[in-house]
């Protein structure tokens, strides 16, 4: 479904002044998006969960004397 047919489903709930205050969507797109939501949050917590133990790694190897010179760090291989 593009974001065009998305646009045409969703309606505006708006106040007294005229001011959007809530949306209006369709049951099954609603379902779609929690369907499809942890699915984003886990794959982001594993990102973190990834780059935090790394970085320990990185400590870890640095404390150990474990040291590369910046410019072998650029080349490519």
């Amino acid at each position: 479904m593009n974001i065009d047919t998305l646009k045409d489903q969703i309606r505006y709930l708006t106040n007294e002044e005229g001011k959007k205050t809530d949306v209006l969507i369709p049951l099954a797109i609603w379902e779609n998006i929690l369907q499809n939501l942890p699915l984003e949050i886990e794959e982001e917590n594993d990102h973190k969960t990834q780059l935090i133990a790394d970085l320990k790694q990185s400590l870890l190897d640095a404390r150990d004397g474990k040291t590369y010179p910046l410019e072998q760090l650029w080349e490519n291989d």
